[in-house]
């Protein structure tokens, strides 16, 4: 195909620029009077190369994985990207504890046939363990693998932690991910709603059972105002008034102006009143089990408590579980309704909160931040917000469109777009290892993987849904002292990152790699026997051959590709072969290949490219 570039220039001497998206005064056609001819300025036109296409995929999942990248280098990143909006949501990890939990019935069952009271899935009482299985057998066998990365990344914005009153139980923690999963290519205004009605929100942030102001039990009681606060400060839209390109504007004196206040969060509180378990006979009932925590809250409109606890009074207190009054916060007010129509208070409080100019910003800084870079221009911030407020088809809130505005952007895709010295971000701890058991393509013989992961939080501090405050594991504002700090930059994932969890990551590197010990194998109630071949271990045999010191640089360039997409510096490089060149070489004094020095160097080399900055820094 022929292709004629003319340039538009009024100045003989001067130098016109093109390519790399400089297309402007340039207009292409082709012989083949191929429609987009532009694209080949603006490299639209262009599939990634293994190493951009590791990098992208590094983003857009939890880890890429060899055929992943094959893959993209072949359809594109956009096509790749379709083909994961499409996919439905695959895993329910509530449905895994429950098959597990009946294995575990079953078992016990037959252990003990002549048990008065049978063992069942609702009564066994499983730990918080089993949700971690559950999350990393979805997270290993799911096709739809954006959808895991979004899930987890909302799991860090709307945050609730098993470090709470229900630390213990499954349930709570298996249904509140399942909502992220479901909703994470959805809209955020659902995702809103569905997490202000699921009870494990509403006992992490202390609104259940929550109860208009009033006398109760012959106590003057408050509407709660924890998650009023928080959905504003933390799900929504901050603590001030932002620009659409994510920067705070100012007042007449260049001071920030606050989005809410103390009279806001009081006028919302009064919305998130009269909300109780599913099950409940009555607002304030506290009957629940850990199933309770499956089902969306039930509303109480009116408190009948007094009734149920002192049924031998002919005249039962009964008032109001809802608040009646008019409800003003962010400059809007709810009219005064009769409690019966407390639910619509609710959704038109969600709607408030939902069309207020902050969320798109707010939502969709933080969304960069924790898949492409700590520091968005205000230019990248600003192009996601506007598809947040509109996709193209005048939906608001549309997650698909936030994502292909985030992955595809030039700023996320285009090195040159960016200032490389404060581009990307800190892998955070637990990616780091989910990179490596994805990269590794880690495998069990029986497709099950039963891992806990308690080694990967021991270790590190992080594992999902267990972060130490509703304030994530580290702020989006978090900024360590030095130059970062000097040029007003941020990097949240810092704040986590210290002598004990550094130490803590090398320590369980050496345990997932040099010992191929790479997952917490768990045995469930009743099953005693330790099944070695359903250990899932690592298969490092792929690589031997390339471990030997003549391809060498074979293993070190494929290594560096998938896991560091092609980062890691010559010198750095060169550090790690000469390292592994002091090792025995693979070959026995038979010329064959000795399997434990293989899977030594193959080891060290893998533990060292993960160990190096430009891993750990993802730019």
């Amino acid at each position: 195909m022929a292709i004629l570039f003319a340039i538009n220039s009024c100045f003989a001497q001067q130098t016109e620029t093109f390519g790399l998206g400089h297309v402007g005064n340039v207009s292409v056609t082709a012989s083949s009077n191929y429609p987009n001819g532009i694209k080949a300025l603006t490299l639209d036109g262009f599939l990634p190369n293994h190493n951009s296409a590791s990098r992208f995929l590094s983003q857009a999942t939890l880890g890429p994985r060899l055929a992943e990248i094959e893959n993209v280098t072949v359809i594109g990143e956009e096509a790749w990207m379709n083909q994961q909006l499409a996919l439905p949501n695959s895993f329910s990890t509530e449905a895994y504890i429950r098959s597990i939990a009946q294995q575990v019935a079953d078992t016990l069952n037959l252990q003990d046939p002549d048990r008065e009271e049978p063992y069942t899935v609702e009564n066994l009482n499983l730990n918080h363990d089993y949700f971690d299985i559950a999350w990393f057998q979805g997270s290993m066998t799911s096709p739809d693998r954006l959808r895991w990365r979004m899930a987890f990344a909302l799991s860090e914005i709307f945050v609730a932690s098993r470090i709470s009153s229900f630390d213990n139980n499954p349930y709570a923690l298996a249904s509140y991910y399942d909502v992220l999963l479901e909703h994470s290519l959805g809209n955020y205004r659902d995702l809103l709603e569905a997490v202000t009605f699921h009870p494990t929100m509403a006992v992490y942030l202390t609104y259940m059972n929550n109860h208009a102001e009033g006398i109760v039990g012959g106590n003057h009681v408050f509407p709660d105002e924890n998650y009023a606060r928080e959905v504003m400060q933390l799900f929504s839209i901050g603590l001030f008034e932002l620009n659409t390109d994510g920067t705070e504007k100012q007042d007449v004196n260049g001071n920030p102006i606050p989005t809410y206040d103390n009279d806001d969060i009081g006028g919302l509180a009064k919305v998130f009143t009269g909300l109780s378990w599913h099950n409940s006979d009555y607002l304030g009932d506290n009957t629940s089990n850990e199933q309770a925590y499956t089902h969306p809250l039930k509303f109480f409109p009116i408190d009948s408590s007094d009734a149920y606890r002192r049924p031998w009074r002919s005249e039962p207190d009964i008032v109001d579980g809802h608040d009646r009054g008019p409800k003003t916060f962010l400059g809007q007010t709810i009219p005064a309704r009769d409690p019966s129509l407390g639910l619509q208070d609710i959704q038109d409080a969600i709607d408030v909160i939902f069309n207020h100019p902050n969320v798109g910003p707010f939502i969709c800084k933080q969304l960069i931040q924790r898949m492409v870079t700590s520091n968005p221009s205000p230019s990248y911030v600003q192009r996601v917000s506007e598809v947040f407020n509109n996709n193209g088809s005048g939906v608001r809130g549309d997650f698909k469109a936030v994502l292909r505005a985030i992955l595809l952007d030039r700023e996320a895709r285009v090195i040159e777009e960016r200032n490389e010295r404060y581009s990307g971000m800190l892998r955070e701890p637990f990616v780091r290892y989910t990179n490596l058991v994805n990269a590794l393509n880690l495998t069990s013989a029986i497709g099950v993987y039963r891992n806990d992961m308690d080694e990967v939080y021991e270790q590190m501090g992080q594992r999902p849904l267990q972060s130490p405050s509703v304030f994530n594991f580290f702020q989006t504002s978090y900024t360590p002292d030095g130059e970062l700090a000097e040029q007003g930059k941020v990097a949240p994932e810092f704040q986590i990152l210290n002598s004990i969890t550094l130490t803590g990551y090398l320590n369980a590197l050496a345990e997932w790699l040099i010992d191929n010990d790479p997952i917490d194998y768990y045995w469930y109630g009743g099953d005693t026997v330790y099944k070695e071949d359903e250990v899932p271990e690592f298969d490092f045999s792929r690589d031997y051959l390339f471990a030997s010191n003549k391809n060498l640089p074979i293993l070190l360039d494929k290594y560096n590709m998938l896991l560091a997409h092609g980062s890691i510096s010559e010198t750095n490089i060169n550090h790690i072969k000469t390292a592994i060149e002091a090792m025995p070489d693979i070959y026995d004094s038979n010329g064959e290949i000795d399997e434990i020095d293989a899977r030594r160097r193959v080891a060290l080399t893998l533990f060292l490219i993960m160990s190096s900055p430009e891993y750990i820094i993802n730019r």
